[in-house]
């Protein structure tokens, strides 16, 4: 069997609270995937941060994720937006 080329814009941007875990579920796979997952969070690298930025409605991005890890700004994401969001 060959290696499966996996697309990024199967990947929803997340807009909210209502997709959120659709979209936390299926970017989770497609870091995995692609060797930049470890440990229950996203590995620190620019391209993990570029597809995390990526997968966001542009009004979701906060300007203080220009110098945020890549974690935080996935906890950042789940505290916002996830299930046990206010």
């Amino acid at each position: 069997m060959g290696h499966m080329e996996l697309d990024f814009r199967a990947i929803p941007r997340l807009h909210g609270r209502q997709n959120y875990w659709q979209w936390r579920i299926l970017l989770k796979a497609y870091l995995e995937a692609n060797d930049l997952w470890k440990h229950n969070e996203p590995k620190e690298s620019p391209q993990t941060k570029f597809l995390i930025l990526a997968s966001i409605e542009g009004d979701k991005i906060e300007p203080a994720y220009d110098d945020q890890t890549c974690s935080y700004i996935y906890q950042n994401l789940e505290s916002r937006f996830g299930p046990y969001s206010n």
